[in-house]
């Protein structure tokens, strides 16, 4: 059939902007590459493009270029879905479930390089539920028209983006916010929004793309321009603002970065022999002046009884840098023995009379302090937790417990522990490692009243890969939504020093070994975002539930009538 001639096309709406439909076809530009396009290109142009632009993709060094990519990559899926509208909805589904597989797989490939399962599990959960929102997409399409089906897609994502906040299966890295995470310049209005902001941004300019190339009109190009450059401005307008406000004060900080390998090196080396080796390289870049340590993530791995930490050989070799005034942040294996009765769900009974549980934990200690303790609490799924313990290891026995080495063991805690540093230092936030990953979690840290963050990570499980430069863009976006300086101490992967405005102000790459020393601003209001958590995402998850409301209630009104 010939494409109609434009001007005889008839409009709809979507997003409350005029479009010509995408079944006329159309006879110029992108549109008419893409009308020329099989199904099976346009299925599998979509995770290429999200692959290839997302964070840490091509390595270290930061691709801002391909960051608009982002803009368009949504849009060979939808014009898949508006050419198969008018087939059966499952033929649809299955081109969006290789593409969401495929976007999924194109993005965490590098988990393979702890386990397997951990990539099978990120395809098939988190495929599943993108697939799902394409789905629901396109039925409501169907059914209610393109402009509120659009509607359904965006809030559909801030939907399962919430969900992984919170969950047995929670898996964030895939957040579409954080496709900006190389561009933190561009996003400094996170401290208001936070990341659903991004994922908003990203999910809006693309709907506006498809419809200025399926024949959009000189109003719709000046709301593209709108859409791309007005929240890169209103972040320039932000983040002077924010730049403006004077620090509480600064902290110097030495940031350690051992680079140990997690497999062969790490968990055989002793926990004193380790500590006396750093505590001789940092005491020769410390004086008497005060200042913060920062080690990574399990750098103790042997296990510390948390009520008799402080007699602990391990600690005490940190006595050089405590008769200076430092306070010392690390990360260590806690545990804590009980009576009769577990204090906890992760409590394992050792004999007839006693329980113990362990815990990833932050320790901070410094010279006429005590010694405070925070736990991991969010636990890595199939590692540090296994779903459904209970049920599996009725079903499966001790097997639970192999498929993840210490899964389904760890004790957590219920709120964010701030340490107090005393005098000369800030408070502290210490997310560790997947912490960093859940903006409203981590900036709960912030909101507790911690002045500077230090997140303490252990990367190397993944080897040389995305995975751990994509850990640290995260690391920024962080730093932006609590408008902290962020101290990152990687076991092995990229330690960093992050000012308030996301941008790297020193590294250590991969493979290197060696200290970080560096003066850092602190604050002590917390964020909009730190004060009142994910209002955009809460109020996007509401519009979604009254659009399926509404679109059930339209269903059974149909069933009805039939």
């Amino acid at each position: 059939m010939a494409a109609m001639p434009l001007a005889t096309l008839p409009k709809v709406r979507a997003f409350g902007i005029h479009r010509i439909p995408q079944k006329y076809g159309a006879t110029f530009g992108v549109m008419a590459i893409f009308n020329r396009l099989p199904n099976w290109a346009l299925a599998l142009l979509t995770p290429l493009l999200l692959s290839i632009a997302w964070p840490g993709a091509l390595g270290y060094h930061e691709f801002p270029v391909l960051v608009p990519l982002m803009w368009v990559a949504m849009v060979p899926l939808l014009v898949l879905e508006a050419r198969m509208r008018e087939g059966k909805l499952r033929h649809f589904a299955g081109w969006g479930a290789l593409s969401m597989v495929l976007f999924n797989l194109g993005t965490t490939w590098w988990v393979a390089g702890a386990h397997w399962s951990g990539v099978l599990g990120a395809i098939l959960i988190n495929g599943t539920l993108m697939t799902g929102v394409w789905t629901l997409y396109s039925y409501a399409a169907r059914q209610v028209g393109v402009r509120t089906a659009l509607w359904i897609w965006v809030t559909g994502w801030l939907a399962i983006e919430i969900l992984h906040d919170d969950w047995a299966f929670s898996f964030p890295w895939l957040n579409l916010g954080n496709a900006f995470a190389e561009v933190p310049h561009w996003v400094r209005w996170y401290a208001w929004t936070g990341p659903r902001g991004g994922t908003i941004w990203l999910l809006i300019a693309n709907v506006v793309v498809w419809q200025l190339a399926d024949g959009g009109t000189r109003r719709l190009r000046r709301v593209l321009l709108a859409t791309v450059l007005g929240p890169i401005v209103l972040s320039y307008a932000v983040g002077s603002w924010l730049d403006a406000q004077t620090p509480k004060a600064s902290v110097r900080a030495l940031v350690v970065q051992p680079n140990v390998d997690p497999y062969t090196q790490k968990f055989q080396t002793p926990d004193l022999q380790q500590a006396r080796k750093w505590v001789e390289l940092a005491s020769a870049q410390a004086d008497s002046a005060p200042g913060l340590l920062v080690l990574p993530e399990t750098f103790l791995h042997e296990g510390i009884d948390e009520i008799y930490a402080s007699n602990w050989p391990s600690l005490i070799a940190f006595e050089p840098l405590l008769r200076n005034g430092w306070g010392v942040v690390l990360g260590a294996t806690t545990y804590r023995l009980h009576g009769s009765e577990p204090e906890n769900p992760a409590a394992r009974r050792i004999d007839d009379r006693r329980f113990v549980s362990y815990a990833n934990s932050a320790l901070f200690f410094r010279a006429g302090l005590p010694l405070q303790v925070y736990r991991k609490s969010k636990l890595v799924v199939g590692v540090e937790t296994m779903p459904m313990v209970q049920t599996l290891s009725g079903l499966l026995g001790d097997l639970t417990l192999s498929l993840g080495g210490t899964s389904g063991t760890l004790a957590t805690q219920t709120e964010r522990a701030v340490f107090e540093a005393g005098p000369d230092l800030p408070r502290i936030g210490a997310p560790i490692c997947w912490e960093q990953d859940f903006g409203p979690y981590a900036a709960e840290f912030s909101n507790a009243g911690a002045e500077v963050l230090t997140i303490i990570t252990n990367d190397g499980w993944w080897g040389n890969t995305s995975g751990h430069v994509a850990h640290l863009h995260y690391a920024r976006l962080r730093a932006i939504e609590q408008h902290r300086s962020v101290l990152r101490s990687a076991n092995t992967g990229i330690s960093a020093i992050i000012g308030p405005d996301g941008q790297v102000q020193q590294s250590l790459g991969w493979g290197r070994e060696g200290i970080l020393r560096a003066t850092v601003p602190t604050f002590s209001e917390p964020s909009f975002f730190a004060v009142h958590g994910d209002v955009v995402g809460q109020w996007g998850l509401f519009v979604f539930g009254f659009l399926l409301l509404s679109l059930l209630v339209r269903r059974l009104r149909g069933l009805k009538a039939a």
